[in-house]
């Protein structure tokens, strides 16, 4: 593989890493663009931008491993564009960069967490997609609704604390550490029965949520033929989010619609143990072989 650095010439001054087969990628071939996970810059969570980035490389994929402004290496916005609108329009301007830069012209956006959002969200407004590798995703399923959201966050939230403690593979290490004074167990509690509460108080007091459609978002992409994964660990909230808005027949739901789902048990938020790292990277080249184009003889 080969690697360098790449300047964007954008009004944040965005840096970058291109990582690339030796000799080049197969023309035509889809390019990876992986986006920041909240602060963390473009190595990303333990490392693992990197990790997957050179496993793609061998397979004959390559990538960009972004900054986005005022993260690692790339400078500050001296612009008043709220964060939420500057990172789309950044992503984009990084897929402009390389059309004119090395030709590709389809991409495959992918992220963890925050950046997991945000190549759901580019991807609906951009056609250059043809795919999303959404590792942790979560708030990207229901709408603009801050009400919503709300409510959604609350739900997510009981429904983790139950599962960590009862119904998961981190149970038992979980009340160990609960037992141990590592984890104070009173605000666990206190977010196991708050929610409940609100959502009782809500409908004494006659309040309605919004309507959802949690398909709505997705479909905006399969119907446009993107190929959507959705990669969840086990621990990540993540995982209680997509299962309170899907209901416990996600995976099936979004199968419906051409989109993919997988669970990776014993994995937490950011894939700290090796093996996790490992089969996080397996399962997104595995997912990128159907995207490879045959070399030409």
């Amino acid at each position: 593989m080969i690697e360098r650095a790449v300047h964007i010439d954008s009004g944040g001054g965005l840096v970058g890493i291109i990582t690339e087969p030796e000799g080049g990628g197969t023309q035509g071939q889809p390019t990876f663009v992986f986006l920041n996970a909240g602060l963390t810059h473009r190595v990303g969570p333990s490392r693992l931008h990197v990790r997957m980035a050179r496993a793609l490389a061998a397979q004959g994929f390559s990538s960009l491993r972004l900054d986005w402004s005022g993260l690692g290496d790339s400078g500050v916005r001296d612009d008043a564009v709220p964060v939420g609108e500057s990172i789309i329009a950044e992503t984009r301007e990084a897929m402009d960069f390389l059309t004119n830069t090395t030709g590709a012209q389809r991409f495959i956006l992918i992220g963890i967490c925050s950046g997991a959002t945000v190549s759901f969200l580019t991807a609906q407004r951009d056609e250059r997609a043809v795919g999303v590798a959404l590792i942790n995703a979560q708030s990207h399923l229901h709408g603009e609704s801050a009400e919503l959201g709300e409510a959604l966050r609350a739900r997510t939230m009981t429904r983790h604390s139950y599962r960590m403690a009862l119904r998961s593979s981190f149970s038992r290490k979980n009340w160990r550490k609960a037992l141990g004074g590592q984890i104070p167990i009173g605000k666990v509690v206190l977010s196991m029965f708050m929610a409940p509460a609100r959502a009782i108080l809500g409908r004494v007091r006659g309040g309605a949520s919004p309507a959802l459609d949690p398909m709505a978002e997705t479909r905006v992409l399969t119907d446009r033929g993107v190929r959507v994964l959705h990669l969840y660990s086990e621990g990540d909230e993540g995982l209680d989010y997509f299962q309170e808005v899907l209901g416990g027949r996600g995976a099936e739901r979004m199968a419906e619609v051409g989109a993919e789902t997988e669970i990776m048990l014993g994995a937490n938020h950011v894939f700290t143990l090796l093996w996790t790292q490992d089969r996080l990277t397996t399962a997104v080249c595995e997912w990128a072989r159907s995207f490879a184009i045959p070399p030409a003889d």
